[in-house]
């Protein structure tokens, strides 16, 4: 018996209208729950909706391009019996596709280990796509490393069946070829939707970056001196507090282009994302109002932020509304890198680790603590001039601590 349940775009948040960019399955695919079905893009990120649960797809609702809000039906499935085969291809749990995996490759390289004829396919690690597969066998094929782009199925509609992929893989290794040991580990949820992020940014923003290397040494002393009275602030919160200044001299670089961009906004307030390393990749934080704040309470609010962050406990709003953003590797290392601009923004700054430096002061080297900075910005909003004064004023600010505690 066959049932049919509509699945509709959930809740994501303060968005009334989102764009579709990808339409994942087609009629007649079988889906298990939290499967991605389609992906969605906001002027923030991209994110993969997941079918609430198992199925075949009878109807599609949605295309690429369309734009949809929470309700909207996104397709139609049918619920099938246990014994169907579509079902059965279907199965996509953790376990079964490892316990599998496995199966099949003792099973091939048993078959196939005493062979040793030239080979006449190699197998690659980056299946195509453009085959008619359940999620399982996909997930198998990846398992494996096979392409699966060059099996002819014997399911229905030309379909890749288990027997087809042990098959084509025996063959594989018949005619000479043997598994290399690999490990297929997928990417993080974070890291697929930032790194399509990023690399939107990327392509589209015309990127100009400027080095720099700054003299903190005053800077140094001061929070040596206040560690000596157990306040520990890291540079990272005076960076924070001198870029402020510098944007509110410095305007363009505290905006965003409009959706045209033909329009830049600028912000009158000045909230700063801040890069945050986390166990599943890179996520961006936003604190509020850094230029009525003092050095404690940024400070605070930075390591409580960044430990949550760390965790996952951040919630949506906590990353949203940042006009300039900072990424920080002082902590693990590097002598610059450069740092690529979180769209809508404009503008990002990129600080790497301190070193200690000869530094002529007009009669002798003498050592210096300089920290190595990179801005990198939209080549459309702003031009060189414009980024090697906001540059060369930031450089000012940090390397005198009277004019950054004023």
């Amino acid at each position: 018996m066959t049932t049919q349940k509509n699945v509709e775009l959930p809740d994501i948040g303060d968005f009334d209208a989102v764009d579709i960019i990808e339409v994942l399955v087609k009629v007649g695919d079988s889906v298990n729950e939290n499967d991605s079905i389609i992906t969605l893009e906001t002027d923030k990120a991209t994110m993969e909706i997941p079918a609430p649960f198992a199925g075949k797809v009878s109807a599609l609702s949605v295309k690429v391009g369309d734009k949809v809000a929470k309700g909207d039906l996104i397709l139609t499935l049918d619920s099938e019996s246990e014994n169907s085969e579509d079902d059965e291809e279907a199965s996509n749990s953790p376990e079964t596709v490892i316990q599998a995996s496995n199966d099949v490759a003792s099973e091939i390289i048993s078959d196939s280990v005493n062979e040793n004829e030239i080979p006449k396919e190699e197998i690659s690690l980056n299946p195509d796509s453009n085959y008619h597969a359940s999620p399982s066998i996909r997930k198998l094929a990846r398992e494996l490393g096979v392409s699966l782009s060059g099996i002819n199925g014997t399911g229905k509609k030309g379909r890749i069946l288990e027997e087809d992929l042990k098959s084509h893989v025996k063959n594989i290794l018949k005619n000479g070829n043997a598994l290399e040991e690999v490990e297929v580990i997928p990417l993080s949820r974070i890291k697929k939707l930032s790194g399509k992020h990023l690399s939107k940014c990327w392509s589209t923003i015309p990127h100009v970056t400027q080095f720099d290397e700054v003299n903190i040494d005053q800077l140094e002393k001061f929070r040596k001196h206040q560690k000596e009275k157990n306040i520990k602030l890291s540079p990272l919160v005076f960076i924070m507090k001198a870029v402020v200044q510098v944007l509110k001299r410095h305007p363009n670089f505290n905006a965003s282009l409009d959706e045209t961009a033909e329009n830049l906004v600028l912000k009158k307030y000045f909230n700063l994302g801040i890069a945050v390393d986390t166990p599943n990749g890179l996520v961006v934080p936003v604190i509020k109002d850094v230029g009525k704040k003092s050095l404690m309470e940024l400070s605070e609010e930075l390591s409580e932020i960044s430990q949550r962050a760390r965790e996952g406990k951040l919630d949506a709003n906590e990353m949203k509304g940042a006009g300039f953003t900072i990424s920080s590797l002082g902590g693990i290392g590097g002598t610059q890198f450069t740092p690529i601009i979180n769209s809508p923004e404009v503008a990002i700054l990129g600080v790497s680790r301190t070193q200690i430096k000869p530094v002529w002061n007009g009669s002798s080297f003498e050592p210096t603590a300089m920290i190595p900075l990179a801005l990198s910005y939209d080549h459309r909003v702003i031009d060189g001039a414009e980024g090697a004064r906001f540059m060369a004023e930031l450089n000012q600010v940090l390397s005198n601590i009277m004019e950054m505690l004023l």
